[in-house]
């Protein structure tokens, strides 16, 4: 083509080509291979629209305005085409070049034909080194980088071959100087890739997606419309003297509508410029004219059209990041609030469980303190929560158990362990002993360090009583069967000696007394028993209460902890006066008497006319029955004196301990 076919076009569609760009570059990109003959047939007729377009807006005196965006919108199909389909665009794109040369400038068919190839040389190498920059095929431009790789190759580098190529056959024929043609040629296939090819893409999309703006959209868009053919018309009217004004619009419009409002903007601006030319008369290049004012309104819509395009990128590329940290920010808003209500959950659940344990738990700071503590372990202790958090665990440890809590830390602290159980001794308010098994957990720091422990306590008091309440029983047992075997032998020794005669009727009448007090403690199940009866069970077998068994003392009904107590003591005492007392003689006697002085109860066991006594060498489970226990036991004081003359044993306790227990039966 001859350079006053070069003709201005715009950046961005206009909603009449829209329908007819998007046809055929939808076609293009969603069938490889050959193209449907109704896309080729829109992208001819595209092409004869832009070619006359081009020719629409040929002159402005003084300043010869050329630009061709037919080129623009060849390479817009094949960069949105595969590659396959590329020769089909490349033979409609010549059939339009000759057919807008039949109708507009009547070159010979020579001379169209060089054209035709300058033009398609330029258009394949554009999309040849285009394709792996964008990605091709592609659909839309979205980034600088693209942007920026289209002005570089697409905009300032093809169109280089189609100038030279064009300049040298106008040159050849003789039209007008290699160097006259070759800038304006340039600006020319430079300002119709740039406003077209960004223009049949988006217009694609446009079709493709059809978006519906909203009323104050339309409104801010024609209110930049306006602006803009009023603006241009004003510079135009007076000489462009203000001409850097013109792409204010352009840029306003590339930041509130991006491509598509950039694109919209250049061509309006460009259709602005070709109607107030149609008001001049058309003058041809002159050859002796100079090249920089005939080509000043060029470069203006170039400036604009790329200034324009690289503010889409980049007001698109900082929306799409913001969108994308607007989408980041809202995932990860809602996972913050799953893990919250998690931790909420868990949180509750942990309090749940911490506050309705059956057992105690509490929570142990690496250096000792109570951080936490539920309503069991303080309950356990007969304590407040509020004032067992804060305070060391020791505080509350028995002190004799304190070695056990500091060997347990010492394993932890040293890594040698991470957990361990034990059973030890805490101290309730009130002073009393509650035992507790102890299951501790260590949680650690990264560098090893204790963090904190957890401390299950389970009160244990009842079965440690238990445990030794069955082991006491169990060395009574023992003993007494020991002592029963004694006093069977001193029964049998001394039936012997005082009727022969009548051994074994005699014997037998004592072992059944013997049965039977046993039988009255057992079948009593430790119920209340009257002291005389007691006392009557325990030494009737020796056949001498009355004679020598001497038993004085007001009635008293005692309870079964207290009547356990005094039964193992008289039974003790009664053991021992038949093998070394008075009652391993004949002449022996004992005196048993208690009382009651206002709040205090006393009882005695007084031995004369026996063998002379002599104090035990060591003290074995019988004189520990007569003495720690029943002191024990029963609250009191109890005094033995081994006089030579005969054992004295008193019991002094509070008239209170007649009363304990006697609801429960339960042994302390």
């Amino acid at each position: 083509m001859d350079q006053s076919a070069r003709a201005a076009a715009s950046v961005d569609t206009s909603p009449d080509l829209a329908p007819v760009n998007a046809a055929p570059a939808a076609t293009a990109v969603a069938r490889p291979g050959r193209p449907t003959a109704l896309g080729l047939a829109a992208v001819y007729l595209l092409y004869l629209l832009a070619a006359g377009f081009g020719r629409w807006m040929m002159v402005i005196p003084d300043i010869p305005i050329t630009v061709w965006p037919p080129n623009g919108v060849i390479l817009a199909m094949l960069l949105t085409s595969p590659r396959q389909s590329w020769p089909w665009w490349i033979a409609v794109a010549a059939l339009g070049e000759l057919t807008g040369n039949a109708l507009w400038f009547g070159n010979p068919l020579l001379w169209a034909l060089g054209y035709v190839g300058a033009n398609a040389a330029a258009v394949l190498a554009a999309a040849l080194l285009l394709a792996p920059h964008l990605g091709a095929p592609i659909r839309r431009i979205d980034t600088l980088r693209q942007v920026l790789a289209l002005l570089a190759i697409g905009v300032l580098g093809a169109p280089v071959i189609s100038a030279t190529l064009g300049s040298a056959i106008d040159t050849l024929v003789g039209k007008n100087p290699f160097a006259t043609t070759w800038p304006v040629w340039w600006l020319g296939d430079a300002t119709g890739i740039l406003i077209a090819t960004p223009l049949v893409i988006s217009a694609h999309n446009i079709w493709r997606e059809r978006p519906r703006p909203g009323s104050a959209q339309l409104l801010e868009g024609a209110v930049i419309g306006l602006l803009l053919f009023g603006l241009t018309s004003w510079e135009m009217s007076t000489g462009a003297a203000h001409a850097f004004l013109l792409p204010l619009p352009v840029l306003w419009a590339a930041l509130r509508f991006e491509f598509r409002g950039a694109t919209l903007a250049v061509l309006a601006l460009a259709v602005a410029i070709a109607a107030h030319a149609q008001t001049f008369e058309i003058a041809a290049v002159s050859p002796s004219g100079p090249v920089l004012p005939r080509t000043r309104m060029q470069v203006l819509l170039l400036v604009a059209a790329a200034t324009g395009v690289i503010v889409a990128a980049i007001t698109r590329q900082q929306r799409r990041a913001v969108a994308e940290l607007a989408e980041v920010n809202a995932a990860l808003e809602v996972r913050m609030a799953e893990r919250t209500r998690a931790i909420e959950a868990a949180e509750e659940r942990f309090r749940a469980t911490f506050q309705n344990a059956g057992v105690g738990i509490s929570i142990v700071g690496g250096n000792g303190v109570l951080l936490r503590v539920n309503e069991s372990l303080a309950r356990m202790l007969g304590r407040e929560v509020s004032e067992m958090e804060g305070e060391a665990l020791d505080d509350f440890t028995h002190p004799d158990d304190l070695t056990l809590n500091h060997e347990a830390w010492s394993r932890l602290a040293s890594g040698a362990a991470d957990e361990y159980d034990l059973e030890k001794r805490y101290l309730h308010r009130d002073g009393a002993v509650v035992w507790g098994h102890t299951t501790v957990s260590c949680v650690r720091h990264s560098d090893g360090r204790i963090a904190y422990l957890i401390k299950i306590i389970q009160d244990i008091t009842a079965r440690r009583r238990s445990d030794e309440a069955r082991q006491m029983l169990m060395r009574e047992v023992n003993h007494r069967s020991k002592n029963l075997l004694s006093i069977v032998q001193v029964i049998a020794r001394q039936t012997a000696a005082h009727s022969p005669e009548g051994f074994v009727k005699i014997f037998g009448e004592r072992l059944q007394a013997l049965a039977a007090n046993q039988d009255l403690l057992v079948n009593n199940e430790w119920q209340r028993i009257n002291l005389s009866d007691l006392v009557t069970s325990q030494l009737r077998h020796f056949g001498t209460i009355g004679s020598r068994v001497m038993i004085s003392g007001p009635p008293v009904v005692l309870p079964p902890a207290a009547a356990q107590t005094l039964s193992m003591a008289l039974h003790e005492l009664a053991t021992n006066a038949a093998k070394y007392g008075s009652l391993s003689n004949e002449a022996g006697r004992v005196d048993i008497g208690w009382e009651i002085d206002g709040s205090t109860f006393r009882m005695s066991w007084r031995e004369t006319g026996g063998p002379e006594v002599c104090p035990p060498r060591s003290k074995g489970f019988g004189s520990t029955v007569l003495d720690t226990m029943t002191a024990s036991a029963m609250s009191g004081e109890v005094r033995i004196d081994y006089a030579p003359q005969g054992l004295e044993w008193e019991l002094r306790c509070p008239r209170s301990a007649l009363e304990q227990g006697a609801e429960t039966g339960r042994f302390e």
